[in-house]
C-alpha cells in the first residue's frame, strides 16, 4: 500500500490545480485497533477510482462522475462500510470501522507494478514508480530510462559523456520534459540537462506518448516526460544513498524534510557526483568519460489544505566535467601534430525557482484557479580543443489556469494564459549571437465524458515576438471497450524553438565547419497516435497488452545535416518531407505472485529530406527488444532483476569521402547489452549490487583520426 499512498499524494497537487476539488476525510478504527486505519481503502463503488489513507488515516478521492455515490471503505480485520453521499460534502468524511476479527499483526505488502499502463488515463500513459527506478539504482535521470522500451538513451559523442534521449524516432527535443508540468529541460540545459536530476529526487515520472494536452504547453511533439518529485508532506525526516562503481564513480545523496505547520512540510535535497578516474577501455588515447564534479541542491516548501495547494522551490547546481586526451598520452606525448594536447573543459551553472498556487472556490467547489511559474538562469561553456563556446540563458515563465465542471459535473472547461519569456545569449569561435523571445498564449480545453468515451478538445494560440503567431490545435479520444480495455486516439500540432548549436552539441567534439544556411525558423510538426491497451487473466496469470502506433510529420524544421561531408555540418530549414513512423508492442504477465515479466519491441522508421534527398535518420537504429524480469520475495526482503536490450542496425552519415583510414561503416551493427541487479532489504536500509553491460559490449572504434585531434578528419 505504500506504493499507492506516494503516488497519490504526488498527484493530488494537479488535482486540486486542474480538476474537481477532491473528497477528503479519515478513517478509524475501534475494537481490538483503535485510532487512524493506515493503508484502508476507500474508492466509490462499481468503479476503480479511489485511493488508499496515509499514516495517518487521512485520505483525498477525486470526486465520482455523478451525485449521489456511494463510497465503499474497507480494511483487512475489519467490517466494510458504505456511505452514501448526495452531494459534495461541506467538511472532511469521518468513517469509523469496527472490528470483525482479533489481529496479532497485519502486514501490507506492496504488489504494484512497477511500470503501470494506465486505463484511466485520456493519453497513452505510463507512469515509472519509485519500485522501477529502484531497479536501476543509478544515479541520475538519464539511467532511469533503463528498463524501459518508450524512451531510448544514448551517449551523443564518445569524449563529453552527454546523454541525450530518444522519443518515438526522434530527439529528445521533440518531447517536452517538464517538472510538474513546468518546463524544465529546455534550451541551454537540452545537453547536459539529463544527467543534472538525481535519480533519488523523482518519485514517478509520468510518460506520456503522442501530444500533450493544450494546457501543459506546446512543445510536447513526441510526448511529455513529468517529473514528480519528493512531496515533503509524505517523506520521512531523513533518507542518505550512498553509491560507488569500479569505475571510481561516487555518488551521496541526502534528504530532510520536517514538518513546518499542521498541513505544510519543507524537504532538502542534496546531491554530490564525483569521478575522477581516468577510463580508456578502447586504447584510443581520450578518456571514455570525462572527469566529474558536480553539487546539486534543492529545497522545497510546499502547504495542503482542503481548499488548495502552495508551494515554491529553489534549486542550485554546479557540473564540471573534463576530458580529453588522457594523461598518459600527454606524458608519453601523444599528441597531435601541433604538439598540443587536445582538452575538454565543460561547465554548467544553473538556478532555478519554482512555485504553485491553487485555489478551489469556496462557495463552489466544481471551479478552481491555479497559477504556476518557474525561473532560471543558467551559464554554460565548453572547449573542445580550440573550438570554445560560451551561453546565458535567462527565463521566466507563467501559467494561470482556471477550470469548471459543466452539467451533470462530467464535463470540464480549462481556460487560461501563458507567458514565456527567453533571453539567449551565446558565443562561439569568434561569432556571437543571440535572442530575445516573449511568447503570450491562450488556451482552452473541453473534456467531454459519455459513459465509456471521453474527448478532450483543445488549441492554443501564441505569439511569439521573433516568429510570429502559432495555432496548435489538440484533440484526444479513449473509448473503452471494456472495464480494462482501452482504445486511444489523438492528433494535433506542436511547435517549438530550436537551438541547433547546444542541442546538437556532439558536433563541438569534431573538426567539422559550422554553416547556417537561411534565416533559421520554429519548428512545427503534426503528431497522429493511435494505442489499444488490455488487461486480462490467462492461464490464472495476470496480463497486460499494449500496442501504440504513431506518426510525427514535419511541416516546419530545423535540418542538422552530417552528410553533405564529413568536414561539415550545415543548419538549414526543412525543404522537402520528414517524418517519424514509431510501432511499439508491450507484453507485461505476472508468472508467478513474485516474478514478473516484460517483452517489449520497437520499430522506428524515421526519414528526413537532406540537401533534396530523403534520407533515414543517422545514428537511429529501427529496431529495438526488451526482456526483462523482476523477482521479489513474498516478504519483499530480497529483489532481484535482470534487463537484456537488442538494438539493430542504424545508418551511420556519410564519411566515404573521407581517406580510406578515416572512414566508417554505413550502419551500425547490431548489438545487445545486460544489466542485472540484486537487492537486499534490512529493515530501514536497502543494499544493492548491480552490474552492467554483462555482455561487455563496447564499440572499438569510437573516435575517426584520435592520433590528430586538430586535423581536418577527426570527429568524435
Amino acid at each position: 500500500m505504500r506504493k499507492s499512498l506516494f503516488t497519490f499524494s504526488l498527484l493530488l497537487p494537479a488535482s486540486l490545480l486542474f480538476g474537481q476539488a477532491p473528497i477528503t476525510g479519515k478513517v478509524n478504527g475501534e475494537g481490538a485497533v483503535s485510532g487512524p486505519l493506515p493503508g484502508a481503502n476507500v474508492l466509490w463503488a462499481g468503479t476503480t477510482i479511489g485511493a488508499a489513507t496515509d499514516g495517518d488515516g487521512r485520505f483525498s478521492v477525486p470526486p465520482p462522475d455523478q451525485w449521489p455515490a456511494r463510497l465503499v471503505v474497507t480494511y483487512v480485520g475489519f467490517r466494510n462500510d458504505t456511505l452514501l453521499l448526495e452531494r459534495v460534502p461541506d467538511q472532511p468524511v469521518v468513517v469509523t470501522l469496527s472490528s470483525s476479527v482479533e489481529l496479532n499483526t497485519v502486514e501490507v505488502v506492496e504488489r504494484v507494478s512497477g511500470t503501470q499502463l494506465s486505463t484511466r488515463s485520456t493519453i497513452a500513459q505510463e507512469i515509472i514508480g519509485e519500485k522501477e527506478l529502484k531497479r536501476a539504482a543509478c544515479c541520475d535521470l538519464s539511467e532511469s530510462f533503463e528498463t524501459n522500451a518508450t524512451v531510448d538513451v544514448n551517449y551523443s559523442d564518445a569524449i563529453s559523456g552527454t546523454k541525450t534521449i530518444r522519443m518515438l524516432g526522434l530527439d529528445g527535443r521533440y518531447a517536452q520534459i517538464s517538472l510538474e508540468n513546468l518546463p524544465f529541460i529546455r534550451g541551454l540545459s537540452s545537453s547536459y540537462g539529463l544527467t543534472l536530476l538525481p535519480g533519488t529526487w523523482i518519485q514517478d515520472i509520468n510518460l506520456s506518448k503522442g501530444l500533450g494536452t493544450a494546457v501543459n504547453g506546446p512543445n510536447a511533439m513526441t510526448g511529455q516526460i513529468d517529473l514528480c518529485l519528493r512531496d515533503p508532506l509524505s517523506e520521512g525526516p531523513f533518507f542518505l544513498n550512498l553509491y560507488g562503481n569500479s569505475q571510481g564513480r561516487t555518488e551521496a545523496n541526502i534528504h530532510s524534510a520536517q514538518s513546518t505547520g499542521k498541513n505544510s512540510g519543507n524537504i532538502i535535497l542534496l546531491h554530490g557526483n564525483l569521478f575522477q578516474q581516468e577510463m580508456d577501455q578502447n586504447k584510443d588515447g581520450f578518456l571514455d568519460q570525462p572527469l566529474t564534479k558536480r553539487f546539486n541542491v534543492m529545497d522545497r516548501w510546499m502547504r495542503r489544505t482542503e481548499r488548495g495547494m502552495t508551494q515554491i522551490g529553489v534549486r542550485y547546481v554546479t557540473d564540471d566535467r573534463q576530458g580529453g586526451q588522457t594523461a598518459r598520452s600527454i606524458a608519453n606525448e601523444v599528441l597531435s601534430p601541433t604538439g598540443r594536447p587536445y582538452t575538454v573543459d565543460i561547465r554548467n551553472e544553473m538556478v532555478d525557482v519554482f512555485g504553485k498556487q491553487g485555489v478551489v472556490f469556496k462557495n463552489d467547489p466544481t471551479k478552481s484557479i491555479g497559477f504556476l511559474f518557474a525561473g532560471r538562469q543558467h551559464n554554460a561553456a565548453s572547449r573542445f580543443g580550440d573550438r570554445n563556446y560560451t551561453g546565458k540563458q535567462e527565463s521566466l515563465y507563467g501559467s494561470l489556469v482556471y477550470q469548471m465542471l459543466l452539467g451533470k459535473g462530467t464535463d470540464q472547461l480549462k481556460a487560461g494564459a501563458s507567458f514565456q519569456f527567453d533571453d539567449y545569449s551565446e558565443a562561439f569561435r569568434d561569432s556571437t549571437f543571440g535572442r530575445t523571445e516573449r511568447m503570450p498564449g491562450v488556451f482552452a480545453e473541453y473534456t467531454l465524458h459519455r459513459s465509456n468515451f471521453i474527448l478532450v478538445a483543445g488549441v492554443r494560440g501564441d505569439h511569439n515576438s521573433v516568429y510570429g503567431n502559432v495555432v496548435s490545435p489538440r484533440i484526444h479520444m479513449k473509448y473503452d471497450l471494456g472495464p480494462l480495455t482501452t482504445v486511444r486516439l489523438s492528433a494535433g500540432q506542436g511547435f517549438r524553438t530550436a537551438n541547433p548549436l547546444i542541442e546538437t552539441g556532439s558536433v563541438l567534439a569534431s573538426s567539422r565547419s559550422v554553416v547556417v544556411e537561411g534565416n533559421l525558423g520554429m519548428e512545427k510538426a503534426w503528431n497522429f497516435g493511435a494505442s489499444f491497451l488490455h488487461k486480462f487473466k490467462f492461464l490464472d496469470r495476470k496480463w497486460v497488452f499494449g500496442v501504440d502506433v504513431y506518426r510525427t510529420e514535419f511541416t516546419a524544421q530545423v535540418v542538422t545535416d552530417l552528410d553533405r561531408s564529413p568536414q561539415t555540418v550545415a543548419f538549414y530549414m526543412l525543404d522537402g518531407p520528414s517524418f517519424a513512423n514509431s510501432v511499439l508492442s508491450d507484453v507485461q504477465v505476472e508468472l508467478t505472485r513474485q516474478l514478473h515479466l516484460r517483452l517489449s519491441y520497437r520499430f522506428y522508421d524515421t526519414r528526413t529530406t537532406f540537401d533534396g534527398k530523403l534520407r533515414e535518420r543517422p545514428f537511429t537504429p529501427s529496431h529495438r527488444g526488451l526482456i526483462d524480469l523482476a523477482w521479489g520475495d513474498r516478504k519483499e526482503r530480497w529483489r532481484t532483476d535482470v534487463t537484456l536490450n537488442l538494438f539493430g542496425q542504424g545508418r551511420v552519415p556519410n564519411t566515404m569521402p573521407n581517406p580510406e583510414e578515416f572512414r566508417m561503416t554505413s550502419r551500425s551493427p547490431a548489438y545487445t547489452t545486460l544489466h542485472a541487479q540484486i537487492t537486499r532489504v534490512l529493515g530501514a536500509w536497502e543494499v544493492y549490487l548491480g552490474a552492467e553491460n554483462l555482455t561487455s559490449t563496447l564499440q572499438q572504434q569510437q573516435i575517426i583520426a584520435p592520433e590528430d585531434p586538430f586535423g581536418p578528419y577527426f570527429d568524435a
